[in-house]
């Protein structure tokens, strides 16, 4: 007795996906092939920083009225009239007779790390393991695609670093940075380009993205 394949039973279609997981996989974070400042901020929360100044003896951390004057990326060179009083770790100008802060000298400035990254996957590795045997089912017995069930992953994962970021309290700021910021104490999501920032996307495994 012989056994005969008759009809299409989606094997080749079903090797093709299996094939294409095994030959791709998702990165979910942030990518900063153009923005090498924003993985310098991510780095520095996520493992915690130590900055101390280069070529200068202080680090001139700009004040709430230089923000509020000049916006958040102000340096001591936009502001015309800076004075330091003699004795003082501050620089000043002359606003209506009176001296106003707008830069705190400071010899250093160590930042606590916030693993935010860390800590969205050790909270949802789980979930992610049931989105994977999901998916590879869905490969088997629905027509399911290798690049949906990664995308899948891709979307899930990314809502959940977001959800990390907004909801993360302690280590909260600095005395100085919770005043610099009216009184907000929310320290990975100030400006809200953090979680606007994280995505994902699908890379060969060993080669460039797609």
């Amino acid at each position: 007795m012989s056994l005969e394949k008759k009809g299409d039973f989606g094997f080749d279609k079903i090797e093709k996906e299996l094939s294409y997981l095994k030959q791709n996989q998702i990165a979910v974070g942030f990518f900063g092939e153009d923005d090498s400042l924003l993985l310098t901020v991510v780095r520095a929360n996520e493992y915690g920083a130590h900055i101390v100044p280069k070529n200068t003896k202080y680090l001139w951390v700009p004040s709430s009225n230089a923000i509020h004057r000049y916006g958040k990326t102000v340096r001591a060179r936009d502001v015309k009239g800076l004075f330091v009083p003699k004795g003082k770790h501050v620089a000043c100008v002359f606003e209506n007779g009176k001296s106003v802060v707008y830069f705190y000298l400071m010899s250093k400035s160590d930042i606590p790390a916030r693993p935010f990254l860390r800590k969205s996957l050790d909270e949802n590795k789980k979930k992610y393991g049931q989105i994977i045997k999901a998916g590879i089912e869905d490969v088997l017995y629905n027509n399911g695609t290798g690049k949906k069930l990664l995308s899948k992953l891709g979307i899930t994962a990314v809502a959940d670093i977001r959800r990390t970021l907004t909801r993360w309290t302690k280590p909260g700021n600095a005395p100085l940075t919770i005043a610099n910021k009216k009184g907000q104490n929310d320290p990975l999501t100030d400006t809200g380009d953090l979680p606007k920032r994280v995505t994902w996307k699908i890379i060969p495994i060993g080669g460039k993205d797609e």
